[in-house]
Parts: C-alpha cells; structure tokens; sequence
C-alpha cells in the first residue's frame, strides 16, 4: 500500500469532522486548495490549530490563512497531547477504518472511504467527552439522553446501520427528547 495522505479539519469543540480530504502527497498547494474548499463550504475558523510540518509552516500556509484572517496555533513539538483531539481523529480513521477495509482501490477509493469515515464518526460514533452524544449533535448544541456505558445489549432506543465497506456497525439515538 502506498503512502496516505489525509488532511483532516476539526470543530475543536464538538469533535465534528469537517472534512476529510485525501491528498496524493504531502505539499503545500494540495492542502491549500483543500482547506480553500474547506473555507468556502464550511466558513472560515477563527484559529486554526496544527503540527509544525513543513507544509503548515510555509509561506504560502501563512499567506493562505492571512489573507482570510486566521489565526495560526501550533502544537508544541514533541509535546505529547499539544494537538490530541486531532490526533485522536486520525488514529480513529486510521486503526477503526482504514484498517478495517480490505483494500483500497485508488485515490477515488479513498475519497469515498473518507467521506463514509465522516458519516460515521459524526452522526454514529458516540463520544465519552461528549456525554456519548455524537459530534453532529453537540455541533448543533443538541442535549441527548446518555448511552448507558456497562449495557450488553444494544438499548432500543438506538438506530443500528452496518458500514459493509469497513465491517463497522453504528448506533445513534433514534429520536431526542
């Protein structure tokens, strides 16, 4: 398998995946463009928070973000935790669906594996952090009941749906009170 370049966005506070977007290599411009649909689709952040690689500390990464009045944060480097939440993300996508597909097909694969990634950890996986709400519905500032934790079965409230592609299965809260 070749190398796998994600660029991956984040709501710092909900968790929610704000795009996924494979790249075919490491460079500035291909992030660029990535982040500028990212911009147009989503809006502009007030800060955005990064590692300290190459392509984030370039001078068209400064210009890009300038030029849209964002503010840049780095993690500090070899400081465990200093950009977690997004660190958190892709090993998710990653160890629990990378993983788990069989064989990616191409870049075209990979586009649609990601974007399936965002449907799933968005609107399907609970988060702990949360209060085992999914990152959609704290985005939209939705209270939900809490998943009972220690429960064997899966509770009847819940919807089920099976990612074939990956083997996963996802469960969410059918309706909010």
């Amino acid at each position: 398998m070749w190398k796998i370049y994600v660029l991956v966005a984040i709501d710092h506070f909900s968790r929610k995946i704000i795009a996924a977007t494979p790249l075919e290599g490491p460079n500035a411009g291909m992030v660029i463009d990535a982040l500028e649909a990212t911009f147009v689709n989503f809006g502009k952040p007030k800060h955005l928070i990064s590692d300290q690689g190459s392509v984030f500390t370039s001078a068209a990464f400064r210009e890009l973000l300038n030029s849209n009045d964002v503010k840049i944060r780095y993690g500090a480097v070899g400081e465990h935790g200093s950009i977690a939440v997004t660190e958190r993300v892709i090993e998710t996508l990653i160890y629990e669906w990378l993983k788990k597909a069989p064989i990616i097909r191409g870049y075209r694969h990979l586009t649609q594996l990601c974007g399936d990634f965002s449907e799933w950890y968005n609107n399907w996986r609970p988060h702990e952090f949360l209060g085992s709400a999914t990152p959609a519905l704290a985005f939209q500032n939705k209270a939900v009941p809490l998943v009972p934790k220690i429960a064997k079965d899966v509770p009847s409230n819940l919807e089920t749906k099976k990612f074939k592609e990956t083997k996963v299965v996802g469960y969410r809260i059918k309706k909010v009170a």
